[in-house]
């Protein structure tokens, strides 16, 4: 049957499909060692996404019937052509099967020999009895709240100034550190040392951005919403934009709330993503775009920041990169996540996970 669908449905070679057959002899192996239903989707000559491989545990499936065969829907699996669009793993992300189940989605690319992504390897958890608890729990608490709005919240009128206040001079602070910084840029004679301390504008405006979104909350002062933080990192970027060069910053996704421990440390990886790819990516062009996206997981949300420039070879890094240290650091020490990178000589995409709070 697979090898059927995907010579009827896709573009892919004899090659490909061998090489698809061999893993989908793995999947019902897969299956019971994670108690989930296994998949292999492939994206078809029109541009959808078909099943073309199935394996279920022998207890636990969220299927009661095959799906191999079926096209799959961008709004009910979303993850998966998250995944196909930006070439990397996502993780945890919930969906709605065929049968309208909820599910918790794993999604990983699979690459032939040419480093082209011919498929994607799915694993799906059943979590229907999960997201109906989740719903009584909720509406127990508005009931709760509605009947005890005393308890909404416990800071004070004159509290709640207070912390505004301080976050208003902290980034002010920032921004003054940011300016004499930019100021000896521009004064400095020596490429290489301008160069240092103009990242290093970005690195403090990204920590600025933070206190900036914090003093104009009314919300409280605890939580600072992601595409909130992408815009004004995109603000602040924008104007990095090297002369000459016509450079577009785009922001997508998911409105999650995030502590300001966790915003701060997204803002200075994305913050560090954006800068090395308007330095590195468009040397040898005069325009192009960068498009940061996020997408919202039950577990984990994933943030992929993806250039359309000329790549680069990852098996040979460049040294003495100390934004690719901060950002490796940042992700694995402060966020406990993981980071992906693919390139080619139509662009880069960096994706990295986190842990939701």
């Amino acid at each position: 049957m697979l090898r059927k669908i995907c010579q009827e449905q896709t573009t892919l070679s004899p090659a490909d499909i061998q090489q698809l057959e061999e893993v989908s002899k793995q999947l019902p192996l897969m299956a019971e060692l994670t108690g989930a239903d296994v998949f292999i989707d492939c994206p078809t000559t029109d541009g959808e996404i078909v099943v073309v491989a199935q394996a279920q545990p022998t207890s636990g499936s969220a299927y009661e019937k095959s799906v191999v065969g079926v096209l799959i829907l961008p709004m009910k699996e979303p993850a998966v052509f998250h995944a196909w669009r930006s070439l990397s793993p996502v993780r945890d992300i919930k969906a709605i099967t065929q049968e309208n189940h909820t599910v918790r989605q794993d999604v990983v690319p699979i690459f032939n020999s040419d480093q082209r992504c011919i498929a994607l390897l799915i694993r799906e958890l059943d979590i229907s009895d999960d997201v109906l608890q989740e719903k009584k729990y909720q509406s127990l608490a508005r009931t709760y709240e509605k009947e005890d709005s005393t308890l909404r919240s416990s800071q004070t009128s004159a509290d709640t100034t207070t912390l505004r206040e301080v976050h208003h001079r902290v980034k002010n602070n920032l921004q003054l550190v940011a300016s004499i910084l930019n100021i000896q840029a521009r004064r400095c004679g020596n490429d290489f040392t301008k160069k240092i301390l103009q990242e290093n504008v970005s690195r403090v405006l990204s920590i600025a951005a933070i206190h900036d979104i914090l003093t104009q909350n009314r919300d409280g002062f605890h939580q600072i919403d992601s595409m909130t933080l992408l815009e004004q990192l995109r603000k602040n970027l924008q104007s990095f934009v090297p002369v000459g060069k016509s450079i577009t910053i785009q922001i997508d996704g998911s409105s999650v709330m995030l502590s300001p421990d966790t915003a701060s440390s997204v803002s200075l990886v994305v913050n560090e993503l954006i800068t090395n790819a308007l330095e590195h990516a468009f040397e040898d062009r005069d325009s192009g775009s960068i498009q940061v996206s996020f997408l919202a997981g039950s577990l984990f949300h994933t943030v992929t920041v993806a250039d359309n420039g000329s790549g680069f070879d990852i098996a040979a890094p460049r040294t003495g990169s100390l934004g690719l240290n901060i950002v490796e650091a940042t992700v694995r020490d402060r966020l406990r996540g993981h980071m992906t990178v693919y390139s080619s000589s139509n662009g880069t995409r960096i994706s990295f996970d986190f842990k939701t709070e």
